[in-house]
């Protein structure tokens, strides 16, 4: 039996009882959706982000860029959460090149106001 039949199974025996499933609270990822990255490769680029933000002082971008999932890295989708990897690596770069922040476009809302 496969784990979709038994889980269809337990839904049936559950109902026949007149026990009503309790909804998720929290769905990280959906199990329908194809996803690029697995469990694996999504917990590496998690541990990398919070290294880079640690070692560089860059957990202000790390906020920043999972307001909208109240700050849980874990509920990005594989594209935002590349995303995130590769302005993590520009902002490294930017503070090891003494470059501003906002002069490579990583703060959200702020715009250059010096004159080249």
């Amino acid at each position: 039996m496969t784990d979709k039949q038994l889980q269809e199974l337990a839904e049936q025996v559950a109902m026949a009882m007149g026990k009503a499933k309790a909804k998720p609270r929290l769905v990280l990822v959906d199990p329908d959706q194809p996803s690029a990255l697995n469990a694996l490769q999504r917990d590496v680029i998690y541990a990398r982000i919070r290294d880079l933000g640690n070692l560089y002082w860059l957990n202000w971008l790390i906020r920043q860029e999972t307001m909208h999932v109240l700050g849980v890295l874990e509920c990005l989708p594989d594209e935002e959460l590349t995303e995130l990897l590769s302005k993590m690596e520009r902002g490294v770069e930017a503070r090891m090149d003494g470059v501003p922040f906002e002069e490579v476009g990583l703060v959200r809302g702020a715009t250059p106001n010096w004159v080249a």
